[in-house]
């Protein structure tokens, strides 16, 4: 509920475990809705936050969804460069076709033109004021819906430019890379948060950068020393002005940079297990005052029995008992290619 994330946030002790999901799992919808979630998507999401006691959201649909992409196949989308593939009942995309073709043209891409709601990124919904009231308004007391801004700064490159062509102009003239295209995408995320804080009175801002891959960092820990950090206590100043918490969400294996986070005045993470071990989330951000949210082996979920789901749960529960910011969440989402009976002895547990 609302209310219990409020006094979580605040600090106060709650009598419930905090849970952070993102639904897109038909079968479970339908199951715990009793709804055909394409004909009446939004009562059958609202039902099913509130039966399996979800209580931070992120995707609030307005409509009905549009029918899925049948499975095994992959559409173009009609007007951007992404390509549409199945997920659960909401498809997933992937870019196709970078603002670049080589490292010679980024240093004339109009970066005027480049905009976040071009980009087709893994965020349910955009981060503008009107959007946020309306899906908070709809959401009720059920939970605490969150806007969060998906490229905080090192993902505009990666959305905009793709891995290689971002890399290769990053690491041979890192600081023309920086002064041209790093900068003015401060700029615009500066503006974005501020439409955030505008739209939306939670006392979080969630905030996303994928830093780091499986294995760690992409870059050698002296480029974002020199061309990341310095700028992130700039880019979410207004937020922590106003009070707001920072929550920093990321993919990959995030050790090597939390302490880096702490420092940089982020409050909460939002973390992938296994990539980033539990271990290491408790040690900088276990603290009272600070949040993390995550700690599901998305591994064992996927592919392991309901029995491993179970000791999993039993293992992270036992590692969380003395960490008051504990949030339960799958970061990576609840989708299709989840069995349904991890899913029921995920939620049975809590």
């Amino acid at each position: 509920m609302k209310k219990d994330v409020l006094q979580w946030a605040a600090g106060q002790r709650v009598t419930k475990l905090i849970r952070k999901e993102t639904l897109n799992h038909t079968d479970l919808i339908e199951k715990i809705s009793g709804l055909d979630v394409y004909k009446d998507t939004q009562e059958a999401y609202l039902k099913a936050y509130e039966h399996l006691g979800i209580d931070i959201i992120n995707r609030v649909p307005l409509e009905n969804a549009p029918p899925p992409t049948p499975a095994g196949q992959t559409k173009m989308h009609p007007t951007l460069p992404y390509q549409v593939a199945p997920l659960g009942v909401y498809d997933t995309v992937m870019r196709h076709t970078y603002a670049c073709k080589s490292v010679e043209q980024v240093w004339t891409l109009e970066m005027d033109q480049i905009c976040y709601q071009d980009l087709m990124t893994p965020v349910p919904h955009s981060c503008k004021p009107d959007d946020i009231a309306l899906r908070d308004q709809a959401i009720g007391d059920i939970g605490l819906y969150y806007p969060m801004l998906y490229t905080t700064l090192f993902m505009w490159p990666v959305e905009v430019l793709g891995w290689e062509i971002f890399m290769l102009a990053a690491i041979s003239e890192p600081e023309r890379f920086h002064d041209h295209f790093l900068i003015p995408c401060i700029k615009k995320s500066k503006k974005i948060i501020a439409d955030m804080l505008k739209g939306s009175e939670s006392p979080f801002l969630f905030l996303h950068d994928d830093l780091a891959s499986h294995t760690g960092p992409m870059f050698p820990p002296s480029w974002y020393d020199e061309y990341i950090f310095p700028h992130y206590r700039d880019i979410w100043a207004k937020a922590k002005e106003q009070g707001r918490k920072i929550i920093f969400v990321a993919d990959g294996n995030m050790s090597h940079f939390l302490p880096k986070l702490v420092q940089a005045g982020v409050d909460g993470i939002m973390f992938e297990n296994p990539a980033t071990p539990v271990e290491s989330v408790i040690e900088h951000f276990g603290n009272a005052g600070q949040f993390m949210i995550g700690g599901v082996n998305t591994r064992i979920l996927t592919t392991g029995s309901p029995s491993d789901v179970r000791q999993m749960l039993n293992d992270l529960m036992q590692k969380v008992r003395d960490v008051p910011g504990f949030a339960i969440a799958s970061c990576g989402g609840l989708h299709e290619n989840i069995p349904i009976e991890n899913l029921e002895a995920y939620f049975e547990m809590h």
